[in-house]
């Protein structure tokens, strides 16, 4: 094992993103990469495989679980989005050393100001860094971050429970403000008022944020990879938890209708 050497498990959106911060990493997916590779020569494992929706809306966790069977490396950092109180679990399952950290690489393909918002497809120039876990496995995955991030990145350490939860907050503020614009379209048609214009109207007050905000008439909601099936997941674990997340699933059902 070489001080500092990482592994990238998984090689789709994530993956490839991670492999931006960690040129020289190695990495495994199907029919690419070596078990023992992996084993022998990492400090850090970065889980970058998929937690798609099961059918009852839950976040199917079992590629994640499958990977860490396996793996052996000192730290494990969990990239893939996985449902509060995921990491601790593992940790007590497996008795391996876990952090998790929320990604926050975008799938839009339209053309974002740098100097406004992080690049949606490089995380190198996001400018921070949350590490959810016991906090010296936390910070020596800081430390190895940093060395390639650079100082000037913003790093913070806290459980994983609440780096879990920060991301499905996210994810389901931006799927609620689109869902909130979309309903503002209709409304402007109702009363025959033109909501490009109301849009730009009402984004002069800076509160707002531009992001988000576009309505497209022929592409109706939010979809993609990440936002039905993250909306849906934290909809399934709040109510596991005990409540009624009702403005979600108003959300989460408004999207299905268009």
């Amino acid at each position: 094992m070489t001080k500092g050497q990482v592994a990238i498990i998984g090689y789709g959106y994530v993956g490839k993103a991670m492999h931006k911060i960690f040129p020289n990493a190695l990495v495994y997916d199907v029919n690419m990469g070596s078990q023992d590779e992996v084993n022998e020569k990492a400090e850090l494992a970065i889980i970058c495989v998929p937690t798609p929706s099961k059918e009852d809306g839950f976040c199917d966790t079992s590629v994640v679980e499958e990977m860490i069977g396996w793996l052996k490396t000192p730290l494990i950092l969990i990239k893939s989005t996985i449902p509060p109180g995921t990491t601790e679990k593992l940790k007590e399952k497996y008795q391996k050393r876990f952090c998790f950290s929320p990604e926050y690489i975008g799938e839009g393909k339209y053309a974002i100001p740098p100097w406004k918002y992080p690049d949606p497809e490089d995380p190198r120039f996001h400018g921070f860094l949350i590490i959810g876990g016991a906090r010296p496995d936390a910070e020596r995955i800081t430390q190895i971050f940093q060395r390639r991030l650079g100082p000037d990145t913003v790093y913070r350490i806290t459980d994983s429970k609440t780096a879990e939860l920060t991301k499905y907050m996210e994810n389901a503020w931006l799927a609620t403000k689109v869902i909130f614009c979309n309903e503002f379209y209709d409304i402007a048609e109702k009363f025959g008022v033109s909501y490009a214009e109301l849009r730009e109207l009402w984004l002069l007050d800076p509160r707002v944020g531009r992001m988000h905000t576009a309505v497209f008439a022929d592409e109706r909601g939010f979809g993609g990879k990440c936002l039905p099936k993250d909306v849906s997941a934290i909809i399934k674990a709040a109510l596991t938890a005990g409540y009624d997340p009702k403005l979600l699933k108003a959300v989460f059902n408004k999207s299905k209708e268009y």
